[in-house]
């Protein structure tokens, strides 16, 4: 009798940049994954709190390379099929990389209103892009050469990892009419939700973030300082190194992630 070993344990690495926000479900128990990652729709919206802002387009690559066309993000969900059953856990604060090096928006903001359901579970395209459910994995950090904090994902998975993006119900219906086959994932992806351009970038940008409060303030929210520690390479730098001389020194600060509440 042939004996089939079973398929190695792999690593895909998930890093998010731009207006991406956390939440746990040990905050909001009505979740539907242990952690989810939201990405608004703010590919209409120029203008927040009075800041003229360029529109900003959610989409994600897959491989090593970030700055490759994105898939774009138009009303999904998004999460890796194939995990291992290890739970979510989160780097602890204190230790390089934590999760809590994310900004919280009631800390930056406080006596903030609670989440908007519409953009949290609503499942509506106008005003979620894109929701990444976790239920396994290791959540983190990193700084980006620009000053952003991004989220970093790292999940194990049985064989090469796999993600499935299943859209949005459509119309009346309330049921998925129709199941998307996983697709394979490699080990690096790279999900944004940022401008076109790096020059079009600007610290008002994380005030879109606040948009996921529901009322949101009244009046201008806090933005993040620049981020520190040991930077790690993500779209918008390695595009911006792409730039022909003369560089222009860019921020992208309004593009870190953050976590409600």
């Amino acid at each position: 009798m042939t004996i089939i070993p079973p398929p190695a344990t792999q690593t895909v690495v998930i890093q998010f940049e731009g207006i991406c926000v956390n939440f746990r479900r040990s905050d909001f128990p009505f979740l539907p994954a242990a952690h989810r990652i939201v990405l608004i729709n703010a590919s209409t919206i120029t203008d927040v709190w009075g800041n003229i802002i360029f529109p900003h387009l959610a989409g994600f690559t897959v491989g090593s390379d970030p700055t490759v066309p994105t898939t774009p993000l138009s009303g999904s969900v998004v999460r890796i099929t194939n995990a291992v059953k290890t739970g979510v856990t989160y780097i602890p604060e204190g230790e390089p990389d934590s999760y809590d090096a994310i900004e919280s928006l009631t800390a930056l903001t406080p006596g903030l209103s609670g989440p908007s359901l519409a953009v949290l579970v609503g499942q509506n395209p106008e005003v979620t892009a894109c929701c990444f459910d976790v239920d396994d994995g290791v959540i983190g950090s990193a700084p980006s050469g620009l000053g952003a904090t991004m989220t970093i994902v790292t999940i194990q998975t049985t064989g090469d990892p796999l993600y499935q993006l299943t859209p949005f119900p459509t119309g009346l219906s309330s049921a998925q009419i129709f199941e998307v086959p996983p697709q394979p994932a490699t080990n690096q992806m790279f999900f944004s939700n940022e401008e076109i351009e790096p020059s079009q970038g600007s610290d008002n940008d994380f005030l879109l973030s606040y948009l996921v409060v529901d009322p949101p303030p009244v009046g201008t929210p806090t933005i993040p300082t620049s981020a520190t520690g040991t930077p790690s390479p993500n779209r918008k730098s390695m595009m911006a190194a792409k730039l022909p001389p003369p560089q222009k020194v860019f921020s992208d600060v309004g593009c870190s992630n953050s976590q409600f509440p």
